[in-house]
């Protein structure tokens, strides 16, 4: 059997993508409104990623199995958005790209 730790780079594209609505009114008085709009924005990210997992032999001959545990984060992403209202203003998010991954499988060894 053999234990391991593992690390490294990671990259990848992450993204947000959704729809907002903003209502209210002008002026205090005048006739409400109400807006649907789209937000998104993706982009590439670097990051890191560690882990441990374990290989070892099955009682088969030839076959080996396998188990890994990752940590992955790739960063955030921030939007600013402007959604079309007549009173102005702006939309701001904030998210972050972080992903736990467990990965099991079956080798066999050609001899």
């Amino acid at each position: 059997m053999l234990a391991y730790l593992t690390g490294g780079l990671a990259y990848g594209r992450v993204g947000v993508d959704g729809t907002g609505t903003v209502s209210g009114t002008e002026t205090p008085g005048s006739i409400p409104f109400s807006i649907t709009h789209t937000i998104g924005h993706s982009q590439v990210n670097t990051g890191w990623t560690v882990g441990t997992g374990t290989e070892g032999k099955l009682l088969i001959p030839g076959w080996t199995y396998k188990i890994e545990s990752l940590y992955m984060t790739l960063g955030s992403l921030d939007n600013n958005d402007r959604p079309p209202i007549p009173a102005g203003g702006q939309i701001h998010t904030h998210t972050s790209f972080r992903d736990y991954i467990v990965r099991a499988g079956l080798n066999y060894q050609f001899h």
